[in-house]
C-alpha cells in the first residue's frame, strides 16, 4: 500500500488517493477504464493536474504512476511530502525517525521544544498546530486537545500556556482557581499534572536559565 505523508492540495484530493491506488493495482490503464472507474469524477480536468505536476505519467494513451517514492531518509525533512510503499525497507526507517521542534511566542522569552516522529502523531503542542493548520486528520489524543482548544491562534495560545508554565521559575507547585482551557491543554500535553491536593506541578525538564521546557 502506498502512503502519502504531507500531502498537498493536490495530492490529498480523494480522486488523487484513489487513481493511485488504482494504478497501483492495475498496468497499461486506457482512458476509458480510468473514467469507467470513477463514473463521477471530471477525470480529464484532474489528470492533466497530476500529469503536469509529474506524479502520473503518460505514453501512448496509457497512465502509470510516476511517484518520486523515498529511497533514503538520510536527507529527509520534517513536514516534506513523501511517498512511500509500506512494504519498503525504508517505511520501518522512517518510523524511527525523530525530530526536534521549537516553539516561541512574542509575549516572552519561553521556548518550547518537543520530540516528534515524522508523521506527527506524537502528542505535542507543535504536532497539533501543524496538523490544524493543514486540515490532517488528529490522532484521538489530538482529537482530545482540539476538543478543548479548537482552531485556536497559536501565538495567543502559547502567550497563555508559557505565561502559566514560567510560574514554576518562583514555586514547585500552582493552584489554579478558576477553569482555564490553556491550563486543561498543558494538562492534556503531559506538560504538567494535578496532584492529590489539587495543585500542579511540572512534568518536563525545565532550563531556568534558558528558559526552555522540554517534552521529550
Amino acid at each position: 500500500m502506498i502512503q502519502i505523508f504531507n500531502p498537498s492540495r493536490l495530492t490529498r484530493q480523494p480522486f488523487f488517493m484513489g487513481l493511485v491506488a488504482y494504478l497501483d493495482q492495475h498496468s497499461d490503464v486506457i482512458l476509458r477504464e480510468i473514467k469507467a472507474t470513477f463514473p463521477d469524477v471530471p477525470v480529464d480536468r484532474f489528470l492533466e493536474d497530476y500529469i503536469k505536476a509529474g506524479f502520473i505519467l503518460r505514453e501512448n494513451k496509457r497512465y502509470y504512476l510516476n511517484l518520486p517514492f523515498l529511497e533514503s531518509v538520510d536527507s529527509l525533512e520534517l513536514d516534506q511530502q513523501i511517498f512511500l510503499r509500506e512494504e519498503s525497507p525504508v517505511y520501518q526507517a522512517l518510523l524511527e525517525q525523530s525530530f526536534e521542534t521549537k516553539l516561541g511566542n512574542q509575549t516572552n522569552a519561553a521556548i518550547l521544544v518537543e520530540k516528534t516522529d515524522f508523521a506527527r502523531t506524537k502528542m505535542t503542542l507543535s504536532n497539533y498546530f501543524y496538523k490544524v493548520k493543514h486540515q490532517y486528520p488528529l490522532t484521538e489524543k489530538q482529537q482530545e486537545l482540539y476538543d478543548i482548544l479548537g482552531d485556536v491562534n497559536p501565538e495567543y495560545a502559547l502567550k497563555y500556556m508559557t505565561t502559566f508554565l514560567l510560574k514554576f521559575l518562583k514555586k514547585d507547585q500552582l493552584m489554579q482557581k478558576r477553569r482555564d482551557i490553556f491550563v486543561d491543554s498543558l494538562v492534556v500535553l503531559g506538560y504538567i499534572v494535578q496532584n492529590e491536593d489539587g495543585k500542579y506541578e511540572l512534568a518536563i525538564d525545565f532550563d531556568k536559565e534558558r528558559l526552555t521546557f522540554y517534552l521529550a
